[in-house]
C-alpha cells in the first residue's frame, strides 16, 4: 500500500544573505522543523566573490550549500547572485522585487532574516529588503517575522544602542549536534577558538541562549513581527 504524503502545517522562508548564514542563524530551528514545515532558503550571494575573483571558490561553496540541503533534507536553496559584500551598490527596490516574488510564490506564514544592526552590509540590507517586501497588506501571508544573530557580525555591530537582544527563543536541545555538524560543511569559513565562529563559540552561543530561557541549548531570535 502506498503511504499517503500529507501536506506540511508550516512554511518557512529563510532569507539569508550568504551561505552559511542559514546554519550560524538558525541551523538548529531547521532541524527541529523541518519534518513538520516546509522549509525554502533564499540567498542574496554566494558569499566568496568579495574576497578576488575566485569562480573556483564561488562553485566550491555552492556545491557544499547544495549537499548540505540535501543531508538535511530540505529543498534546495536559491540563489539570488547579487554582488557579494556589495548589495548596497544595487537599488533596493530591485532587491525588495525579487524577495516579494518569491514570497507571492511560496506563500510562507514565517520567515527568519537577518538583524537591522548587523556589521556586514549584506545582512542589513537583506534585512531591509524583506521588511520592505513584507509590508502589512491586506492578502499577505506572512504572520511572523523573526531575526536571527550571526556570530562575528550581529555582537561587532557599532551601533550598541541597538545590540542584538533577543526576545523570541526555541530550544534546540535535541539539535545542538545537529547544527555544529551542518556547520562543518561550511569548514573554510570557521575559525579557531577563541574566534566567536568556532565551532565552540557556536556551541557557547547556543549554550547562553538557553540559559536565558530555561533550556539547555537554544537559539535567540528578535520578534520583529506577529500577527495571531
Amino acid at each position: 500500500m502506498q503511504k499517503l504524503k500529507y501536506p506540511k502545517k508550516n512554511k518557512i522562508l529563510i532569507v539569508a544573505a550568504h551561505p552559511d548564514d542559514e546554519i550560524l542563524g538558525c541551523g538548529g530551528t531547521i532541524i527541529k522543523l523541518k519534518e513538520e514545515s516546509e522549509i525554502n532558503v533564499i540567498f542574496m550571494t554566494d558569499g566568496v566573490s568579495a574576497r578576488g575573483k575566485h569562480a573556483k571558490k564561488k562553485l566550491i561553496r555552492r556545491k557544499k550549500c547544495e549537499r548540505l540541503f540535501k543531508y538535511l533534507k530540505i529543498n534546495k536553496p536559491i540563489f539570488f547572485n547579487l554582488p557579494d559584500n556589495q548589495m548596497d551598490k544595487v537599488p533596493l527596490l530591485k532587491i525588495v522585487k525579487k524577495v516579494e516574488n518569491k514570497i507571492t510564490k511560496f506563500k510562507p506564514d514565517t520567515i527568519f532574516t537577518h538583524y537591522s544592526e548587523c556589521l556586514n552590509i549584506d545582512h542589513k540590507i537583506t534585512y531591509q529588503a524583506v521588511l520592505t517586501a513584507c509590508r502589512p497588506l491586506k492578502n499577505s501571508t506572512v504572520k511572523k517575522i523573526l531575526s536571527f544573530e550571526i556570530l562575528s557580525s550581529t555582537e561587532w555591530s557599532k551601533n550598541k544602542n541597538k545590540a542584538f537582544d533577543p526576545n523570541y527563543f526555541i530550544d534546540i536541545t535535541k539539535a545542538i549536534e545537529g547544527k555544529i555538524n551542518a556547520l562543518k560543511f561550511y569548514k573554510e569559513e570557521l575559525r579557531e577558538y577563541p574566534h566567536s565562529r568556532s565551532l565552540k563559540g557556536v556551541k557557547a552561543l547556543a549554550r547562553f541562549r538557553g540559559i536565558s530561557c530555561g533550556k539547555n541549548y537554544a537559539e535567540g531570535f528578535y520578534l520583529n513581527r506577529l500577527i495571531e
